[in-house]
């Protein structure tokens, strides 16, 4: 991914979401409703109008709250990884697990987005604009912790995200790692996982994304997602986060 990439999430339901995995580096500012985060690293709230970082290769339990009259509603930026390891070699590592409700880092941050959104905007301007955003989070001593090394799972995971729709194989996905059938197979159990277990797992936290900011129809977003079945998709989404995915749009 060479640019930012904004989004607008929006969820109806009170919900929590264990083990949620974040392969990417990413901001995000509640609007309406509260966010909790908690990782290895510690916890976090994020209350409306705050901004926070989402550090890569982490897992999370996320809980979000719409409020008495809205529904929980945030904008997500999703960072260059290229462009998370500038500032990172400038201003240092940050801590991950702190929110700011400063003025003008929220200003930038609100630039950076409507610059993401902006096909106008050349792509140098968007860019700085990021950067700017991520510059004023490092003089707080906000940033994505110390970097980590992606395992085998996380480079999986990462490669079967760029196409969640495909019917993917463990023999061309090993050929696209350069690793064996075996070490794939030996490094998951390591983890308590396999590679279909991964493969569902993925394509659940990349529906959950899509039913949170777009107007997709669930059976098209089962379908992104590689389901031709929307009922067998329902299923398997119920099953990975305890509701519905309906239930993400209405209250």
């Amino acid at each position: 991914m060479d640019n930012a990439i904004a989004l607008s999430i929006r969820q109806f339901s009170r919900a929590t979401f264990s083990a949620v995995h974040n392969d990417r580096s990413a901001l995000i500012r509640v609007r309406t409703g509260l966010k909790r985060v908690r990782t290895d690293r510690g916890a976090m709230e994020i209350g409306p109008g705050a901004l926070a970082v989402m550090a890569p290769l982490m897992a999370m339990t996320i809980e979000n709250t719409p409020d008495f009259e809205a529904p929980y509603s945030a904008q997500l930026l999703v960072i260059p990884e290229a462009l998370a390891h500038s500032v990172r070699a400038e201003v240092g590592d940050g801590d991950p697990m702190r929110v700011t409700r400063t003025d003008r880092v929220l200003a930038a941050f609100d630039r950076a987005v409507a610059f993401a959104q902006d096909a106008k905007v050349p792509e140098r301007l968007k860019s700085h604009a990021v950067r700017e955003v991520l510059l004023w989070l490092g003089e707080e001593g906000i940033g994505f912790g110390r970097p980590r090394q992606p395992a085998l799972a996380d480079r999986l995971r990462s490669l079967i995200a760029t196409a969640p729709d495909r019917d993917w194989r463990a023999a061309e996905a090993c050929a696209a790692l350069a690793v064996s059938e075996a070490t794939l197979r030996r490094h998951l159990a390591a983890e308590g996982t396999s590679f279909s277990a991964l493969l569902a797992d993925v394509r659940m936290g990349v529906a959950l994304t899509l039913l949170q900011s777009s107007d997709l129809p669930v059976n098209r977003v089962a379908l992104e997602v590689g389901y031709t079945c929307a009922s067998r998709f329902a299923l398997r989404f119920r099953k990975r986060f305890g509701l519905s995915p309906s239930s993400i749009r209405h209250a």
